[in-house]
C-alpha cells in the first residue's frame, strides 16, 4: 500500500478512493457493480485505479479513455490480470483468449486463425455455411410469430452453432425444439463463466491460490475437461471419416 502511495503521490498511477489495508477497495464495490463504478467514476474521473485486495485494477468509464486506452496501451491491456479460474487445466498459459499478445504461442495462434480461418479464401469456403445458420435463425423467428421469444437465448444458440460449424460442421444447440445443448458445451461455457465472474479470494490475495479456498478452479477444471472430452469426441470422429471417405469437409478443422 505504500509503494502505490507512493505511486499516486508522483502521478504515475490515476486517482481512486483511499484503499483499506489487506482488502484494498473491496468496501467501496459492495452493491451494483455498474451502479457503484458509475458513482465512483463522478469523483475520481474517467480513469481510477482500485485495489482489490492487494491487486490493482484500473477503471475506464468513458468512451474517449477508452478509445485512448485501446489505441495507445492496447499492448499493455493485454497483459491484463487473469482470474484464478481460468488457470485450470493450463487453460490461461495455452488459450488466445488469455495470453498476452507479446507471447510466441499467442502469435503462432493468430497466424493459424488468420491463415486457416480468417483468411479470404477460408472465408469463401464456409460463406454457405454461414447463409445456412442465418436461414435456420430467420427461420426459428418466423415459426414462433406472435409467441414470446427469448432474443438472447436463441441469438447466442445460432452464434454458437455458426462457430461449431466453422470449425468442426456439427450444430451444438437445438434451434427447433428447446433450444438446449445438445453435447451440453451451452452449459458448460455459461458455468465457467459463471465461476470467472464470481468474487474469488484467490483472485484478491495471490498468496492464496494454491489453496483454491473456494474450490473455483476445481470447479472450472471439470467443466474445461468435459468441454474438452466432447472436442475430442468430435475430432476423433472427423478423423475416422476422412479415413473411411473421399468427401472432405471446407471446415476449420
Amino acid at each position: 500500500l505504500a509503494s502505490v502511495r507512493r505511486g499516486q503521490g508522483s502521478g504515475r498511477l490515476p486517482p481512486g478512493p483511499r484503499p483499506l489495508p489487506i482488502i484494498g477497495n473491496a468496501l467501496d464495490l459492495r452493491g451494483n457493480l455498474h451502479h457503484t463504478l458509475a458513482h465512483l467514476a463522478r469523483t475520481y474521473g474517467p480513469v481510477m485505479l482500485l485495489l482489490l485486495g492487494p491487486v490493482p485494477a484500473v477503471a475506464i468509464s468513458s468512451r474517449d479513455a477508452t478509445r485512448g486506452g485501446l489505441t495507445k496501451h492496447d499492448r499493455g491491456l493485454t497483459g491484463r490480470h487473469t482470474v484464478d479460474a481460468v488457470s485450470a487445466l493450463g487453460w490461461a498459459d495455452l488459450s488466445m483468449l488469455n495470453l498476452p499478445s507479446s507471447d510466441p504461442l499467442w502469435k503462432t495462434q493468430r497466424g493459424i486463425l488468420a491463415t486457416h480461418a480468417f483468411s479470404l479464401r477460408s472465408l469463401a469456403a464456409t460463406c454457405s455455411v454461414r447463409e445456412r445458420k442465418v436461414c435456420h435463425l430467420v427461420g426459428y423467428f418466423r415459426a414462433h410469430a406472435g409467441q414470446e421469444v427469448d432474443v438472447g437465448r436463441a441469438l447466442y444458440g445460432g452464434m454458437t452453432n455458426l462457430v461449431w460449424s466453422t470449425f468442426f460442421s456439427v450444430d451444438v444447440v437445438d434451434m427447433d425444439a428447446t433450444g438446449e445443448s445438445a453435447h451440453s458445451i451451452r452449459e458448460h461455457v455459461e458455468n465457467i463463466a459463471d465461476l470467472m465472474t464470481k468474487p474469488n479470494i484467490s483472485d484478491l490475495f495471490p498468496f492464496l491460490r494454491s489453496l483454491d479456498l473456494q474450490g473455483r478452479r476445481r470447479a472450472a477444471a471439470w467443466h474445461l475437461g468435459e468441454i474438452f472430452h466432447i472436442v475430442d469426441g468430435i475430432i476423433e470422429r472427423r478423423l475416422a471419416e476422412n479415413a473411411s471417405s473421399d468427401d472432405k469437409h471446407s471446415d476449420f478443422l
